[in-house]
């Protein structure tokens, strides 16, 4: 019998590419973004990030300061009542008395503008929150997706070389096949081990990073799938022309970071003038009534206090330096996002070439290298040596399409951040739902 045939029977069963390892790779294709099962999956990561504590964290706070606000629009000043009572001889005399100190520099109105920007800020910062969350979570389900990927190449590849060994070790007890050829495919087996070792571990290290963001991701594994098809589809809309100072600008100063700096700029503002305010003296004024012995008394008082020990100027002007300071903050962080805003700009369009070019050159996902390389070993027409060799060059090869593809979305992620595009992609599943129900368009609520 031989035996040639049917060892190229195997060979062509294990040594070609895993279907799973083809599809990881394919070229994003655009999907129906307002599917429904887009939408499931949107709203599911949507309350998921929700219940994250750091975003429970900036809610909390955003309404802690909206109770500020709210406080800040009181009168700032209660009044106070004094009683005396004495006795004099044979007469009780008496008296009561209401003073009011006055806001004589309207002092209310800069706290209440004052604590009103620092709400909006709180505002900001919450959705710099919502914003950076769902990005980690993005983060996370890409990065346990290569992860998988890759561990399942190398499980794969693992099951290869099992397989060839022994394919190698019945051709050498025919004669076909020298000893230094099966020394060589144990070799190649053992060095892949620490390769699989080293996935595992990172399959390991991705699961946990996943379930720290979403806990329940385990018992809903077709909402990554979908909303790595909507990161994918969400990368097609990237205008492919680079971006001009105007839209960074624009872009930069429209960002919660941005905003948040330019809102805490403004209120340091108002604080220091509140500083200057305290400066100035404020009048107390009081009526009061009585009796002294047979006869009524009333009276008028007015009451100024004397910054004489203490003029407060160092802690005025120490409040005008740090409104300088966030001022200079502000532009600094302007400034820095706009570089960011172009930086990932750029490296989404580097990474779409590469992905696009890695394409190019394996448009079928490496089936005909795999196919061509165990064609030519099981023929003759390629020695042990260089079979093994080929062989790892065509792993690595798919193990870089697995890498640039998770890289290229990673960068993907980064840009819908700093754009704020991925507040838009968050948004849309609840936007569709609620028209779906009601034909209204209103917006998640952040």
């Amino acid at each position: 019998m031989n035996i040639i045939p049917v060892m190229a029977f195997f060979i062509a069963s294990t040594l070609t590419i895993p279907a799973y390892a083809s599809d990881s790779i394919n070229p994003p294709k655009a999907v129906n973004s307002s599917s429904p099962d887009n939408d499931a999956a949107r709203l599911w990561l949507q309350s998921r990030i929700m219940q994250t504590p750091q975003v429970k964290a900036a809610f909390a706070q955003k309404n802690s300061r909206a109770l500020w606000s709210e406080a800040a629009t009181q009168p700032l000043y209660n009044p106070e009542l004094q009683t005396r009572l004495e006795q004099e001889g044979s007469n009780n005399n008496y008296a009561l008395e209401i003073s009011q100190k006055i806001d004589w520099w309207n002092q209310r109105e800069a706290r209440s503008q004052q604590q009103q920007l620092l709400q909006q800020q709180a505002e900001q910062q919450y959705q710099q929150s919502l914003q950076q969350t769902t990005a980690d979570a993005l983060t996370a389900i890409v990065r346990y997706q290569s992860a998988q990927q890759r561990d399942q190449l190398m499980q794969r590849l693992q099951q290869q070389q099992q397989t060839l060994t022994q394919l190698i070790q019945q051709r050498r007890r025919l004669g076909d096949l020298s000893a230094l050829d099966a020394e060589l495919a144990l070799l190649a087996q053992s060095s892949l081990l620490a390769d699989i070792a080293a996935s595992q571990a990172e399959l390991s290290a991705a699961a946990a990073q996943l379930s720290a963001l979403l806990p329940d991701w385990q018992q809903q594994p077709q909402h990554l799938s979908a909303l790595i098809q909507q990161l994918d589809n969400s990368a097609q809309q990237l205008p492919a022309q680079p971006l001009n100072n105007t839209q960074l600008k624009q872009l930069a100063l429209s960002h919660p970071q941005s905003e948040s700096a330019r809102l805490f700029w403004l209120a340091e503002q108002q604080r220091a003038q509140l500083s200057r305010d305290s400066l100035r003296a404020e009048p107390t004024l009081g009526v009061s009534a009585g009796r002294n012995g047979e006869e009524d008394v009333f009276g008028l008082a007015l009451s100024l206090p004397l910054n004489i020990r203490s003029s407060y100027r160092q802690a005025a002007a120490a409040a005008d330096g740090e409104t300088l300071q966030a001022e200079a903050e502000f532009y600094a962080n302007l400034q820095q996002q706009q570089q960011q805003l172009r930086a990932s700009h750029s490296r989404v369009l580097a990474y779409r070439r590469q992905v696009e070019q890695w394409h190019a050159l394996m448009p079928d996902g490496g089936q005909r290298s795999a196919q061509l390389l165990q064609q030519q070993w099981s023929n003759g027409d390629l020695s042990t040596s260089a079979y093994i060799q080929a062989s790892a060059q065509w792993a690595a090869s798919l193990q870089a399409g697995i890498e640039l593809t998770g890289d290229y979305r990673q960068a993907q992620i980064q840009w819908l951040s700093d754009s704020q595009t991925i507040r838009r992609f968050l948004s849309a599943a609840n936007a569709n739902s609620q028209n779906a129900a009601t034909g209204s368009n209103h917006q998640i609520s952040e």
